[in-house]
């Protein structure tokens, strides 16, 4: 009886004292906060190490990032969070690779996205495709990505394309196709569900060859499905006239010899007409002809520098005002003097950016 009672009294004793330790190491050391360190920018498997002895637990999720593969560009809690033991810590990995400059293609119609996006070494992801009021059928709303931004060579990239504004009793809303390619006007109209009847070159210097200067109907008009349309094109190659294929040499010396005859009939007029101060004439005409173009630009974000080329088109010819390299951001102010009515046009990086008319 006194053996059991002294096993009683020593399993007692042990399960105060192993209670009393246990106490002790759960307020020092078993149940203690840990302080999170700063792991950004360190390799996963340094921040791996470091972490280890103090009971946090990792988890990485990979991300496009300029950074060299497998460094950490962001975590989170942040560093100097106090954090239970066992909590995990999510680090955001560099996935590495080439990074390049993803360009904007909203308002580019979908053919001309998707080749600009492979030439630029990027595919086409996810397509939703949604009635739009403001953009024609086939004609790029949105992009994810946004641009501008550095993106992983091959990504996908999604796409919203319009559809155009709803059909409302089998009429179509013609769309804008002012200032677009012949090329991409025809299919814009033909995605809206019209068809181009005729297309007529017109001679221009004030607008670049294979522009659409004007159409038949007029954008916003609403027409029956399948309507036709008429683009009128600029064309840089100038026609014949009508008068150099239907005067004949005949008719033209007949002429020559009236002129000759009225001016010999009319000698005092004629040279009282001459005596007029040609040089009064001259000199307003001259002063009202010339005017001043004040041209305004600001360059959208960029990646990096491009080349920004302006180019004035007047009575005295096509001439460049400004080509050099442009930063992100500046502004650009010109004022440019010309003569009669002239067109100024952009450039920025080898492609139509904006025109503009001054009369």
């Amino acid at each position: 009886m006194r053996n059991l009672l002294k096993i009683v009294l020593l399993l007692t004793i042990l399960i105060i004292v192993g209670s009393g330790a246990f106490a002790i190491y759960s307020v020092f050391w078993g149940f203690r906060d840990a302080t999170v360190p700063n792991l950004e920018g360190m390799k996963v498997a340094d921040a791996a190490s470091l972490v280890e002895g103090m009971g946090i637990k990792l988890r990485i999720d990979k991300v496009d990032s300029v950074r060299p593969e497998g460094t950490i560009v962001e975590q989170w809690p942040k560093a100097g969070t106090m954090v239970k033991k066992g909590q995990i810590v999510i680090l955001k990995v560099s996935r590495g690779g080439e990074r390049l400059p993803l360009p904007d293609v909203r308002g580019m119609e979908y053919g001309q996205c998707v080749a600009l996006l492979k030439e630029k070494g990027f595919v086409v992801g996810d397509i939703v495709r949604v009635h739009s009021e403001e953009r024609p059928a086939g004609v790029v709303i949105a992009q994810s990505p946004a641009a501008p931004a550095l993106v992983a060579q091959g990504r996908p990239i999604n796409l919203m394309v319009s559809l155009g504004p709803a059909r409302v009793d089998g009429k179509v809303k013609v769309p804008n196709v002012l200032d677009r390619s012949e090329k991409v006007a025809r299919q814009i109209l033909g995605q809206s569900g019209l068809r181009v009847k005729e297309v007529k070159y017109r001679y221009t210097q004030l607008t670049p060859s294979g522009m659409v200067m004007d159409m038949s109907p007029r954008p916003g008009e609403e027409v029956s499905e399948g309507s036709p349309v008429v683009l009128v094109v600029a064309t840089a190659k100038k026609p014949e006239t009508k008068e150099d294929k239907v005067v004949s040499k005949e008719d033209q010396e007949e002429a020559q010899k009236a002129e000759k005859d009225t001016a010999e009939s009319k000698p005092k007029e004629t040279e009282k007409k001459d005596e007029s101060p040609k040089t009064v004439d001259q000199q307003p005409s001259s002063q009202e002809s010339t005017k001043i173009a004040k041209i305004r630009y600001q360059v959208p974000p960029l990646a990096r520098s491009m080349e920004l080329k302006i180019e004035l088109i007047d009575e005295k010819g096509v001439r460049t005002i400004l080509k050099r390299e442009v930063r992100s951001g500046e502004y650009i102010s010109i004022d440019a003097p010309f003569v009669g009515d002239a067109a100024v046009t952009i450039y920025l990086g080898g492609q139509f950016v904006w025109q503009d008319r001054y009369r």
